[in-house]
């Protein structure tokens, strides 16, 4: 989690939550990619790229005057989808309506698919074939995110991006982060009021 800003929000639970997901596919398919291609992909280095270039881009897009993050439901201009060469029929249905809030999560898997596309490149895979994979890759994060953070969780993470989100991502993990309420760690450490501390977690219920 070293990789997320502090304190952890609700975004840092999508960004999370989303490449790991996006990794998870990655890690499938790379082997696949290697042997038809005959070609060696150092995972480790495309996992730090891909950290690295998610984290960068939620940090601009917090900079940015269109301020999707903090009005998510208004409309988005057309130049701004034709800009991005985002044509709305390609993705999934829910993810067509017109507001900020699709419009920043179809930036951001287009951020992943660009990525992708070039570390394939710099793999050695053909363009086309390179093409092909991170548009394939893009569309299976689409799914995903439309399957989890829209029809599941409404958004949560989006339109309340800078809510604190320590407790929501520890309810997701395998193995349970530090926990104040165990003494495991200080609310000072995490950033975090006492009345942030939520714990989801079965073993609390």
């Amino acid at each position: 989690m070293m990789f997320l800003p502090q304190p952890i929000t609700k975004l840092g639970v999508f960004e999370a939550e989303t490449v790991d997901a996006a990794l998870t596919m990655c890690a499938e398919a790379f082997p696949k990619i290697e042997q038809e291609f005959n070609v060696t992909i150092d995972f480790p280095t495309f996992k730090f790229q891909l950290l690295k270039t998610m984290g960068e881009f939620l940090y601009k897009c917090a900079q940015c005057p269109h301020d999707c993050l903090k009005n998510p439901r208004q409309h988005v201009d057309e130049e701004r989808y034709i800009k991005n060469h985002i044509k709305l029929p390609l993705w999934p249905k829910r993810m067509q309506k017109n507001n900020a809030e699709n419009f920043f999560l179809m930036e951001y898997i287009l951020t992943y698919a660009d990525i992708l596309f070039r570390y394939l490149l710099d793999a050695g895979i053909p363009k086309e074939r390179a093409n092909l994979l991170a548009t394939n890759a893009l569309d299976q994060l689409a799914l995903w995110v439309d399957d989890n953070c829209i029809r599941k969780c409404s958004y949560e993470c989006i339109r309340r991006s800078t809510s604190p989100g320590y407790c929501t991502l520890c309810s997701y993990m395998i193995q349970p982060l530090a926990c104040p309420k165990k003494q495991e760690v200080t609310l000072r450490q995490l950033g975090m009021q006492e009345e942030d501390v939520k714990c989801m977690r079965r073993e609390f219920k």
